[in-house]
């Protein structure tokens, strides 16, 4: 039987159905354990294709908290369809730790690990605000996309509904208007759409881009 997926980016998906996998997880089960919450800072993760479950239990066995976004797609054979939980950001995690050099050699000897992300032979921490964004709109119930590179757009935040005080760019695509949140190390987010009456401008990109 041969496998046809919905391949790429901007997939629409429902983030409510599994926006919280992982912070410490069961593979055998599925079952999603939350850590014991660290004052640590976050750190991007980039893994081997295909590797992100295996590196995220490889870290949880060391005891490193993480969080690997996942959304659910349909998958699609000759003869049947299956639902399947699929990276967001496809190659990458989180996880959160002190950055010295043990820690660093730890999460770097994990099986499937590539490299932390970051410059001048050091990692760069994720703001904890563009971690909650990605957690709070995949748990919203609202569909998502994902985007494969960042957009330009007017910087605006949300007054109402499930995403209510959450920042992010708005841009208008195919006449629809659509949030996104991205993560600022590496080229991808993810977007839903939104009403212009859900959100206030905080900064415009220019004068010609104002909305409405």
């Amino acid at each position: 039987m041969q496998e046809t997926r919905n391949s790429g980016f901007n997939k629409n998906t429902r983030g409510g159905d599994m926006g919280e996998a992982c912070v410490n997880f069961n593979l055998a089960n599925g079952a999603v354990q939350h850590a014991n919450c660290s004052s640590s800072d976050w750190f991007a993760v980039q893994t081997g294709y295909r590797c992100e479950q295996r590196v995220a239990q490889g870290l949880v066995t060391k005891g490193f908290e993480t969080y690997l976004p996942l959304m659910r797609e349909v998958h699609h054979w000759t003869d049947r369809k299956k639902i399947v939980d699929v990276p967001v950001f496809s190659g990458y995690l989180f996880v959160r730790c002190d950055p010295d050099v043990q820690n660093r050699v730890r999460v770097l000897e994990t099986p499937g690990t590539l490299r932390l992300l970051g410059g001048n032979h050091a990692p760069s921490p994720v703001p904890d605000h563009e971690v909650e964004a990605v957690r709070r709109m995949l748990s919203s119930g609202l569909d998502c996309e994902r985007c494969e590179s960042l957009t330009p757009g007017s910087i605006v935040r949300v007054v109402c509904g499930p995403l209510a005080g959450l920042r992010g760019r708005l841009v208008k695509i195919k006449n629809n208007v659509r949030l996104i949140v991205a993560i600022s190390l590496f080229s991808q987010a993810i977007s839903t759409e939104l009403q212009l009456d859900d959100v206030e401008v905080v900064q415009l990109t220019s004068g010609k881009d104002k909305i409405g």
